[in-house]
């Protein structure tokens, strides 16, 4: 059973972001939709960084201190954005995952144009599947050395900390 790869694992981007558009109508956007977040992109597809909930939540503190807010996405937007290509395996992700504050991940094809999203969840989904892998589940011959990267290895520094 081949180790499954972002592109088999992420979903469509619901929606994107201009850097140059309005703050409150990201928010309310991502409101409406009920999204976490969105990559904000040029108009290549590039991204250039991430709308989060969090990041909205940044205009409260620029109320308090400026009155009114206003801006643009790009004021609020976090950067630079972390990216995974295609083929980033879903060990990778993991240790990705384990290692960042991040529940979902921009794609990105051969040219860094986004092309979906990956989450924590669609990851932990994957892994739940592929318990007859023997490179993740499998006898201690057949999984990957201890600093192999594997699931385990993930799993042994999540420990640590």
């Amino acid at each position: 059973m081949p180790v499954p790869t972002a592109l088999e694992l992420m979903s469509d981007v619901a929606h994107t972001f201009a850097p140059d558009g309005d703050i409150h109508d990201a928010i309310d956007l991502l409101l409406k939709k009920k999204l976490p977040g969105a990559p904000v992109i040029d108009e290549q597809r590039h991204p250039l960084g991430i709308l989060s909930e969090k990041d909205c939540l940044k205009i409260a503190t620029a109320e308090a201190f400026e009155g009114v807010p206003q801006g643009k996405v790009r004021d609020y937007m976090s950067q630079p954005v972390e990216t995974v290509g295609t083929r980033t395996t879903v060990i990778e992700l993991v240790s990705l995952f384990l290692d960042r504050p991040f529940r979902y991940l921009p794609v990105v094809d051969d040219d860094g144009a986004v092309v979906g999203m990956v989450s924590r969840g669609s990851v932990l989904e994957a892994i739940a599947t592929m318990r007859d892998n023997p490179t993740l589940y499998g006898t201690k011959e057949s999984r990957l050395p201890e600093d192999g990267g594997g699931v385990d290895s993930a799993m042994r520094r999540a420990r640590r900390r």
